[in-house]
């Protein structure tokens, strides 16, 4: 045993990497609760904070999302006047969607909250192996983000 896992768990990097972002999901969503928001709401929202607009189906490949799950998260977020969605003028076939002052204001709460559960999580890491850390993930994570954007795969 190690850590309380059995070593053969203990040792397998992709398994403890999963489960470090399936306790930060879990974690994050236990926050935006009062929100009302989930944490695929606050990834959209983030996304359309540092971007004038997108399209649903860029958004949806960023997060390997069915299309019809981004349309529906898209719906949530634009009933409650967090986005507008209005046609391409290039594509009418595609809408574009953009944040609305309410939906910047509502993404800088979550994002505190998000920064907040990401340091409870990274808590026992110093900042300069937190620094390791995100590094060593974007390295692995390249090729990956490279093949995404050429045939984008979707959790379906």
């Amino acid at each position: 045993m190690r850590d309380g896992l059995p070593e053969g768990l203990a040792s397998l990097a992709g398994f403890q990497l999963s489960k470090c972002g399936w306790w930060l999901e879990q974690r994050l969503e236990e926050e935006l609760e009062p929100l009302g928001i989930r944490v695929r709401h606050f990834l959209v929202l983030a996304m359309l904070s540092t971007s004038e607009t997108l399209s649903q189906q860029e958004m949806a490949d960023c997060l390997l999302l069915d299309p019809t799950l981004m349309v529906g998260l898209v719906d949530d977020l634009e009933a409650r006047g967090l986005c507008e969605r209005t046609r391409d003028p290039r594509d009418r076939r595609r809408y574009r969607v953009r944040a609305t002052e309410d939906g910047r204001a509502l993404h800088r709460r979550a994002r505190t909250l998000a920064d907040e559960v990401g340091a409870e999580v990274f808590g026992p890491l110093s900042d300069d192996e937190l620094s390791t850390v995100v590094r060593a993930i974007g390295r692995v994570m390249e090729p990956f983000w490279a093949e995404q954007a050429l045939h984008p795969r979707r959790k379906r």
